[in-house]
């Protein structure tokens, strides 16, 4: 039993001596900054921290005895540019992305919180940002999601503001569809402009999972905060999320229930006398519901399937675009580190602009880069993929196939471009340049290699086949 207890207050004494034996070497002041508009995360109130960040720092100080002092900015990117430059040490609350790995350390997650897409339609649903297309998205332009959505969902339609209110008034006005953001801080802004009839129409990825940041030139103070974070006890965690939940539900009158009663009981009453007449009635109006479900149901597919073509190919050539490209190289880069199948890349580059005379002239149609598209795929074989990397190159992937058959397959498209009946074909500058996978390559490397082949073949004259060195 002695035994038990000396162990037990073994746990509890020794991780609170580490701890504090950290936070001596913070006994000084620790400064941070703060958004003063990120309600009700963190705000400025009559020139005082409050919000969710606040009560956290609160916490943190308790337990391990530091003193956080704020330094007052008057926007987050004012925030922001005094992390950076050293004014302030910490930023209590934010989201981790990777332009502001650069500069800051960052804790574990302390709390989580949804992003939304705010609407004035309460008739559609979005599945997240996939389910958008043509509508024009809010976002402020400091928000880790306007990098987020930039990066991953560039085809969307973005307006970037410079705050939340200012987006939500344009939402408010009809100049934007949508507004994407933090929950519990769209709500804390709609009730500080008194905006109502906003609905949330969907749910966006991903969640705000909010750190603390630290300056890189104190990567020490992370490892202190992190402790004390594991050490916050799960119900003064609820109760902060509590205090600072402020998401209401809201009511409007409707009076559609009632008059779909009063229709219901007008149907009903005049089933008791023409039963048979209705149930004919309904049922061929079923069938024609059915059959227009089908046909919308067929549309959909149509138009489902196009802009899948339309996202992975060129609109000009119909071969594939530069984004499809390169994922497939990574995807072929990861089947030679697995199963070492020999892969090679081949770069198609063609000038459209023809010299004449000391004028430089563009000669070269886009029915013409269509026809030496064409000319490409007529070239290469069905597991070859081929796609148009840029306005005057076409990249061509060649899975499982060595240097030499590959060389082969440049030299065939070298012959089908120098023979072409078209005369703005045959007399098309190009070169070709070629570089087999290597172990250990990332495809900038493969890439850079086929580009030094095909500068190589430049310089020699039109229509050279140049394989890169090993």
């Amino acid at each position: 039993m002695l035994k038990y207890k000396t162990t037990l207050l073994h746990c509890l004494v020794v991780p609170a001596i580490f701890l504090l034996g950290m936070a001596k070497a913070y006994s000084k002041e620790v400064t941070y900054c703060i958004n003063p508009d990120g309600a009700p995360y963190e705000m400025l109130r009559n020139g005082k921290h409050v919000g969710v960040s606040a009560d956290y720092l609160s916490l943190i100080s308790q337990l391990t005895g530091i003193e956080f002092k704020l330094v007052e900015t008057t926007n987050w990117q004012q925030s922001l540019e005094f992390i950076q430059t050293g004014k302030c040490m910490l930023l209590p609350m934010l989201n981790r992305s990777s332009l502001r790995n650069a500069f800051l350390e960052f804790t574990q997650s302390y709390f989580e919180s949804p992003n939304v897409l705010l609407g004035r339609k309460s008739d559609v649903i979005y599945q997240g940002f996939d389910g958008l297309t043509t509508e024009l998205i809010g976002v402020n332009k400091y928000n880790y999601l306007a990098e987020y959505l930039s990066r991953y969902y560039p085809q969307l339609r973005i307006q970037m503001f410079e705050s939340e209110s200012e987006g939500l008034r344009a939402l408010n006005g009809g100049d934007i569809d949508l507004m994407a953001g933090a929950s519990l801080h769209l709500h804390s802004v709609m009730e500080q402009m008194n905006l109502k009839g906003f609905v949330i129409t969907g749910y966006a990825e991903p969640y705000n999972s909010f750190r603390m940041g630290v300056n890189e030139a104190y990567p020490e103070l992370s490892n202190i905060l992190n402790d004390a974070i594991e050490r916050i006890p799960e119900a003064s965690r609820v109760d902060i999320r509590k205090r600072w939940s402020n998401v209401k539900r809201q009511y409007q009158q409707d009076f559609r229930a009632v008059i779909l009663v009063i229709v219901c009981v007008v149907v009903l009453l005049a089933t008791l006398f023409w039963r048979h007449n209705i149930m004919r009635r309904y049922a061929r109006e079923l069938q024609h519901k059915q059959k227009e479900m089908e046909n919308l149901q067929s549309v959909l597919l149509e138009k489902n399937r196009l802009l899948e073509f339309l996202s992975s190919h060129d609109s000009a050539t119909n071969l594939y675009n530069r984004n499809f490209m390169l994922h497939r190289a990574e995807d072929e880069v990861s089947r030679f580190n697995r199963f070492h199948t020999p892969a090679t890349l081949i770069l198609f580059d063609f000038s459209t602009h023809i010299s004449s005379s000391g004028d430089d002239q563009n000669l070269f149609s886009e029915d013409s880069v269509r026809e030496l598209a064409r000319v490409c795929l007529g070239s290469v074989r069905e597991v070859d993929i081929a796609g148009r990397w840029s306005a005057e190159q076409i990249i061509i992937l060649c899975p499982q196939t060595p240097i030499a058959a590959s060389k082969i397959l440049a030299e065939r498209l070298k012959e089908a471009v120098e023979t072409h009946p078209r005369d703005e074909i045959r007399k098309l500058p190009f070169s070709i340049g070629l570089a087999s996978l290597n172990a250990g390559e990332a495809f900038s490397d493969w890439y850079e290699r086929a580009s030094q082949a095909l500068y190589i073949a430049r310089r020699h004259h039109s229509g050279k086949v140049v394989v890169a060195e090993q």
